[in-house]
């Protein structure tokens, strides 16, 4: 039998290596890596374009009204007409048309010729 032998195995100088637990950030960072950046993006804009959106709608007309003043209802007059003629030019006509509405107590659009409309001035 051989005292002595010449062969080494392969696995004896290797160092075991144990599965360590990742860290928080390397977890954030494998899931972020697995959504694709194209549809993050187009969330985002999406996010951002109905924020600005609902801004813009609701920005105008927050302050109180300075004054007012009387406008004859003429055959053929719309309350969309009226608000669209008489509303400053910063503001969104639903808005004004909305505190017409207010101002005047009405329910609807309905508006007859004749009456006579109390209008916000800004």
């Amino acid at each position: 039998m051989l005292k002595y032998s010449t062969y080494r195995s392969i696995y004896e100088n290797v160092p075991v290596q144990t599965k360590s637990s990742e860290t928080w950030i390397d977890q954030l960072k494998s899931r972020m890596a697995s959504i694709p950046f194209i549809k993050l993006l187009f969330v985002l804009l999406i996010a951002a374009s109905c924020w600005t959106g609902a801004y813009s709608v609701f920005a105008g007309g927050m302050e109180k009204p300075t004054g007012e003043k009387q406008v004859i209802v003429q055959y053929g007059d719309s309350l969309w007409r009226i608000a669209s003629l008489h509303k400053p030019t910063d503001m969104d006509t639903r808005v004004y048309l909305d505190s017409i509405r207010r101002m005047n107590g009405l329910k609807g659009p309905d508006i007859q010729a004749g009456e006579v409309l109390s209008l916000p001035v800004w």
